[in-house]
């Protein structure tokens, strides 16, 4: 029996019903421009085919009933208790969306069995079950599925989904993982202006490895929160300093132009301000030479730039660790791949490594010796390919 036929069978099981509607929300990796989207940056999110799961059904009343078994747990939610606060587990994101996705008709409930295979930190779980809640919520009320051609609808639902993270879960991220899991693909994605470009695929010749060093990422939500301050107060600085313009306001430090980069970097004398400016300047032009790297085909040019990106995200903006610092050297020390760069928050998680296809197992065996025998964990190595986004399909 398929893994598929065994989740139908367990919600049959647990709610006395078949589910009527399967649902997948994939994971993401950034490729390149990390900690920018929320500086109103260029990054280049890519959706992947491990993913969060659910099987659902409308039930008739007005009850949400949902199984996770990530948590083992049945949890019912009463769309209409608006004044529910948030609690600081999992169950925060779907009242987040029943509340700020303004689930208030009468009747429009569903039962939904949730499973998922993104137990890595770094691939945006959070996002990818945010996202699969949003298309439920949407089609349990509008009765209508939204198709991945209907970009607006899906970049609006993008947005309730980082408010639902914004103001309701209370983690200051941005755009890009929610945009990324929804619309899917590869792409460029301009976090200011919500405008993305589909880009070719890596080629074929090639793989993006995700390499999880076995480190859950317990720092990535207080040291996020600094970093987004720490942001906020040089926008704050450089709009102060501005001679030529008073009332010029940086709020997207990422698109500064170019002729006032060095006037920027010059007003932050004090690390760590300074030094974080410095990665945000240069990760966005990084962002835009892998767009024309990956135009000419050139997978040498791409590695050499994820390999810049990770020491200015280690050395400049400190959301890196040993273990992400270690397997991305292993993996340049290899020989065997052509760059590698945390990916994600950082502070644990995943790395991801540029592979030559014919280098791939001798790459996943390498790695994982030299990290097993200088940290004692095993690291676990996937090959990733580019993913549709998330979608609903009838059963």
């Amino acid at each position: 029996m398929t893994e598929e036929a065994i989740s139908q069978d367990q919600f049959e099981h647990l709610f006395n019903a078949a589910p009527s509607f399967a649902v997948r929300s994939p994971g993401r990796i950034n490729l390149i421009g990390e900690h920018i989207d929320y500086c109103g940056g260029l990054v280049m999110p890519m959706a992947i085919a491990h993913s969060t799961q659910g099987w659902y059904r409308f039930n008739g009343t007005s009850q949400v009933r949902i199984y996770t078994t990530r948590f083992e747990t049945l949890t019912t939610f009463n769309p209409h208790d608006v004044m529910q606060p948030p609690k600081g587990t999992w169950e925060d994101y779907v009242q987040g969306i029943l509340n700020l996705g303004a689930h208030r008709q009468a009747g429009c409930g569903f039962d939904l069995w949730v499973t998922s295979d993104l137990h890595a930190g770094g691939l945006s779980s959070s996002a990818s079950f945010l996202g699969l809640l949003a298309l439920v919520n949407h089609h349990a009320l509008t009765g209508e599925r939204i198709e991945l051609s209907d970009v607006s609808q899906r970049l609006t639902l993008a947005l309730l989904c980082q408010q639902v993270e914004n103001q309701f879960v209370g983690v200051p991220s941005g755009i890009m993982d929610p945009a990324s899991v929804l619309l899917g693909g590869l792409m460029t994605l301009d976090c200011r202006t919500l405008k993305f470009q589909r880009l070719q695929a890596i080629p074929e010749t090639h793989r993006l490895v995700i390499m999880d060093t076995g480190v859950p990422r317990t720092l990535a939500a207080s040291g996020y929160a600094q970093r987004v301050a720490e942001v906020g107060a040089i926008q704050t600085l450089i709009a102060d300093n501005d001679s030529t313009n008073k009332t010029t306001r940086y709020s997207e430090l990422a698109t500064l132009p170019d002729d006032r980069v060095t006037q920027a970097l010059s007003l932050l004398e004090s690390d760590p301000l300074k030094i974080r400016a410095r990665h945000i300047f240069s990760e966005q032009a990084r962002v835009l030479q892998s767009a024309l790297a990956l135009e000419n085909n050139d997978m040498g040019a791409l590695g050499r730039l994820m390999n810049e990106s990770h020491h200015s995200l280690s050395v400049d903006y400190d959301v890196s660790c040993p273990e992400l610092d270690l397997i991305t050297q292993l993996s340049r020390d290899s020989g065997l791949g052509l760059g590698a760069r945390m990916t994600g928050a950082g502070f644990g998680g995943c790395a991801i490594s540029l592979v030559p296809v014919e280098h791939l197992e001798a790459h996943e065996a390498w790695v994982t010796n030299a990290y097993l025998q200088q940290t004692g964990i095993e690291p676990v190595l996937l090959a990733s390919e580019v993913a549709a986004g998330a979608d609903i399909i009838a059963l």
